[in-house]
């Protein structure tokens, strides 16, 4: 029965604010990305007054509802970027196609919602939630892991036929034999869409791999078992065109890598506009490649490419009737015969766009996407594109170069590139980008600890993790608190990476472990601290604790991150196992125990404690900014 669609819609929106009430936030939107672009029917809801309530728009407001109740600070952080520009333009342009063409204000209002549901809210995602690229690797990983739950059901798909959507929520579903078996399209529109969803998702998952980001999931080794598995069935969903753009992608992506220059990607990622460029101008005669394709590979295959070639030959012609602004929706800019019918078929996304927005339409959108590609492959040299850091974004880069690729051919909008291409701009809109340009840095970890493995014969990523920290120290000491942060955050993520592929030494989980404390300690007392950074130092002044309950500098640290975020009971009793744990009392310490008492109504217990913090920093000699700032805080909180 078809109800299941209705109730899958619109049952998606309280079911994702449930995900968000029971994980941290980052992980349910990892969660909810990958679920309703996965398992929701690409079907829509006719609600008589309202524009249509489709997949695209479940999955925007469900996550966006979401943020906004339980995590409102994401987007009141945002700042506007120059970057956003491309996007604004592409939700804001159907109103004026729609006056161009005596449509009328509320046709454009309409159309220009559609916009945001379908390209702005998941661009706003990914720029509310993605700061930087520990979370853009966080989100490559999800998307790997959505290839991996979609392998079993293309394969009973390829086995049986297309039936999931079928059986339950009542889609026709076209039945594909390609090559000897079945095309699957599982829950989403088309064989050729899901063919390339698990292109996307075969792309990044090897070079999360290539670069050491992905080693295992669920404790299975990724490269020896899982990333072959993903990439036979992504070559056994049949679709020859996303299986090329899969295979040409990733040789650019490596070949530019490998000789440390960037122009081949550079080509690649603006391909699309020389595309549009010679199909609009008609500057190729695509006849000699049709009949090389006919000749060499499949006579079939070159008919269907020489078909779609022959309706965007008709879509142009009426396209560049109306080339600023397009021709507007109710099917206007389609060819029609002279008794009304519908005679032309449109593949590509692009010629839609042109058509129905016109050039401003189509170069909007594709600038959502292309934009923080090339800002990309300007700030990094290619040759850091290896690297586990950098190379979380060089994945993301390729697979929506590989997205910008298809959409020259079909008419399919992939929600997580979408929310990416956001991520991509909220991380490289910054001025430093939480990582160096490769510039010569003494070892941080120049104090190696007793017992454990010194620091030149370390793993790779650890030492690039010191060279981090030192970078952080030296943005710290100029004052620069976001670069710092940036950088310590940046070698946080390396030496995570260590522990979760199973390569951690002693001394690099020690390391790990202070890194997590130090970057807890530096957002818990930078001056101009985000929305949610101290409540990022709660969480990795809680995971050093776990991992070494008995260091009272651990415990000290979480102690002043509770604190900072009002949490002062449990505050309280961090500060108290420091000292258990620390016969020398800090000031810190005291001071933590001497402003939550404060904050708590408690002065009398307060006062004393107080006054035993501003006896230790007079015993130091020296005067710590820190320290003077909460010792005044108090202060003020006792007088008040």
């Amino acid at each position: 029965m078809q109800i299941f669609i209705p109730l899958a819609l619109i049952g998606w929106i309280p079911a994702c604010l449930v995900l968000f009430l029971l994980f941290p936030w980052r992980r349910a939107l990892q969660i909810a990305i990958i679920v309703s672009w996965l398992f929701l029917p690409s079907a829509g809801l006719n609600i008589s007054g309202l524009p249509d309530y489709t997949k695209t728009s479940a999955f925007s407001y469900g996550i966006i509802l979401s943020l906004m109740i339980l995590v409102p600070d994401r987007f009141a952080r945002l700042k506007p970027s120059w970057m956003d520009l491309p996007t604004s333009i592409f939700v804001l342009c159907p109103i004026v196609t729609s006056l161009a063409n005596d449509l009328g204000l509320y046709d454009g209002v309409a159309s220009a919602n559609g916009n945001l549901t379908y390209i702005g809210l998941p661009y706003l995602i990914g720029r509310a939630c993605f700061d930087s690229a520990r979370d853009i690797r966080n989100l490559g990983v999800a998307i790997a892991v959505g290839g991996l739950i979609y392998v079993p059901l293309c394969l009973l798909e390829m086995a049986v036929g297309p039936f999931l959507s079928v059986k339950i929520y009542t889609i026709y579903a076209h039945t594909e034999v390609r090559l000897g078996g079945f095309r699957p399209r599982v829950f989403l529109n088309t064989g050729l869409e899901l063919g390339l969803w698990m292109a996307i998702a075969c792309f990044i998952s090897i070079w999360l791999w290539r670069v050491g980001v992905l080693k295992r999931v669920m404790g299975i080794p990724f490269g020896s078992i899982l990333l072959p598995i993903l990439i036979v069935t992504t070559l056994l969903c049949r679709s020859s065109g996303a299986t090329f753009l899969l295979g040409f992608t990733l040789s650019i992506l490596w070949l530019s890598a490998r000789m440390n220059r960037r122009v081949l990607m550079v080509l690649w990622t603006l391909a699309c506009f020389a595309y549009i460029g010679v199909r609009v101008g008609n500057y190729w005669d695509y006849n000699g490649l049709i009949t090389f394709l006919a000749k060499n590979f499949s006579e079939d295959r070159a008919q269907s490419l020489e078909f779609r070639f022959q309706n965007e030959d008709i879509l142009i012609a009426k396209a560049v009737q109306r080339p600023v602004f397009g021709w507007g929706g109710f099917g206007r800019s389609r060819v029609m015969d002279e008794y009304g019918r519908d005679i032309s078929i449109t593949d590509g996304l692009w010629i839609i766009m042109f058509g129905v927005f016109g050039t401003v339409g189509v170069l909007s959108f594709l600038m959502i996407s292309v934009l923080p590609c090339l800002v990309f492959i300007r700030k990094f040299p290619a040759r850091r594109w290896f690297e586990p850091d950098v190379g979380s974004l060089a994945a993301l880069v390729g697979s929506i170069t590989l997205y910008l690729g298809d959409i020259m051919f079909n008419g399919f909008s992939i929600m997580p590139i979408l929310v990416g291409a956001g991520a991509l701009s909220s991380v490289l809109r910054l001025p430093t980008v939480y990582f160096s340009d490769g510039a010569d840095f003494t070892d941080a970890f120049s104090r190696d600890l007793p017992g454990t493995t010194p620091l030149e014969l370390a793993p790779a990523e650890e030492k690039m993790a010191a060279r981090y920290i030192d970078l952080a120290r030296g943005f710290r000491q100029s004052g620069d608190f976001e670069s710092a942060a940036g950088a310590r955050r940046h070698a946080y993520d390396l030496l995570a990476g260590l522990a979760d592929s199973g390569r951690e030494t002693p001394s690099g989980r020690r390391r790990r472990l202070d890194c997590a404390n130090d970057l807890a300690w530096l957002l818990a007392v930078r001056p101009d601290p985000a929305p949610s950074d101290r409540e990022e130092a709660v969480d990795l002044a809680r995971m050093a604790t776990e991992g070494d309950p008995n260091s009272p500098t651990y415990w000290n640290t979480l102690g002043l991150s509770l604190c900072r975020v009002g949490a002062f009971e449990d505050a309280q009793a961090a500060a108290r196992r420091s000292m258990e744990l620390d016969e020398a009392w800090n000031g810190f310490d005291l001071v933590v125990l001497a402003l939550t008492d404060a904050r708590l109504g408690r002065k009398a217990d307060a006062a004393p404690w107080l006054a035993q913090a501003v006896r230790w920093r007079d015993d130091q000699g020296a005067s710590d900014p820190v320290l003077d700032e909460l010792i005044h805080e108090t202060e003020s909180a006792l007088a008040g």
